[in-house]
């Protein structure tokens, strides 16, 4: 049945309206942190979705990513640690976008200046109309089969996100903590309850089908799903948790027994600096990373761990201090 069917005036204007945010994005900034290149297409949301998430229900949400194996998981935390302080964390469409362009001879800076404005446009034409957000959230057999033959693949141009930690959990080992500065996803799930698509029918026909891959897409996989056009800028990266590994992976996601937490990382300003607490998995901690010393000193009561702060995680932390001192000095 068509998502179309469904659609009121409310959400036609709404539509509109994201293109309007996508041509100028600059001019519906709130939050200064963001650049004029932000891309937002919050106004797409339906009437649920857009309670859902001014109610405060999306306000801490988590994002799975990384290898299982030992070893890889270091590499993964410390391309996260990057993602707290400085880096972009990109979808796969957009980073196809910037590999292309640093090809082409643009330095990086330039080139996710420019794949950027790519991704905007790229966003407008697959978003043709209001049902076509039924590509992010609907499940089905042959899903990306277009996208072999040179149609583009909406969903490598969001950052997949969710409230449950569980869900993203099954992503990755690594799970990094989004507090988003100025709501600009989609919420997939309150969309697709205004379309119906969680109708008793569908359910039935997958369970005559046999086709429980599918029930546990739509009802676990996916649930209370999130997504993020193209990028999520470090200033709506809170925090890190890093799980160890398992025996046993199911399908590449299900790890058995759950994985221990080895480390969280809490990014937050302390007497106006950067700072960021790592935990251990008992919550006591290990190290306060703070760009100004006299921000970083740490209260007698404070439970201490006896881990030490990795040495990968400790140099990146370092480099990072001597960049943004020669920048001040500059």
């Amino acid at each position: 049945m068509s998502v179309v069917r469904y659609l009121s005036l409310r959400h036609l204007i709404a539509f509109v309206a994201v293109f309007v945010m996508l041509l100028c994005p600059a001019e519906n900034l709130s939050a200064a942190s963001y650049d004029a290149d932000t891309i937002s297409m919050f106004t797409m949301n339906s009437t649920t979705a857009l309670q859902r998430i001014r109610s405060g229900y999306f306000s801490v949400m988590y994002r799975g990513f990384g290898s299982r194996k030992a070893g890889e998981i270091e590499r993964d935390e410390l391309l996260g640690f990057r993602f707290l302080l400085d880096m972009t964390h990109q979808s796969r469409g957009l980073r196809s976008f910037v590999e292309a362009c640093e090809k082409a001879g643009m330095g990086p800076e330039e080139a996710l200046k420019s794949a950027k404005k790519q991704q905007t446009v790229l966003l407008q034409k697959i978003f043709t109309t209001m049902a076509s957000t039924k590509d992010l959230y609907e499940n089905r057999p042959g899903k990306f089969e277009a996208s072999k033959t040179g149609v583009p693949d909406p969903e490598t141009h969001f950052i997949f996100a969710s409230p449950r930690i569980g869900v993203a959990r099954m992503y990755g080992p690594i799970v990094m903590v989004i507090e988003e500065a100025r709501p600009r996803g989609l919420d997939l799930n309150g969309i697709a309850r205004d379309a119906r698509y969680y109708s008793l029918a569908r359910f039935l026909k997958n369970i005559g089908d046999r086709d429980f891959r599918m029930i546990l897409a739509d009802y676990v996989a996916d649930r209370d799903e999130y997504v993020i056009p193209s990028y999520i800028e470090p200033v709506d990266i809170s925090g890190l948790i890093v799980y160890g590994t398992s025996p046993i992976v199911i399908g590449g996601r299900l790890a058995v027994p759950p994985p221990p937490i080895v480390r969280v990382y809490r990014k937050y300003r302390r007497k106006g600096a950067l700072t960021i607490d790592v935990f251990d998995g008992h919550e006591r901690l290990i190290s306060r990373l703070c760009a100004a010393p006299s921000a970083a000193g740490i209260e007698p009561e404070e439970p201490r761990s006896a881990s030490r702060l990795p040495p990968f995680i400790e140099k990146a932390w370092n480099d990072y201090l001597k960049t943004v001192r020669s920048q001040k000095a500059r």
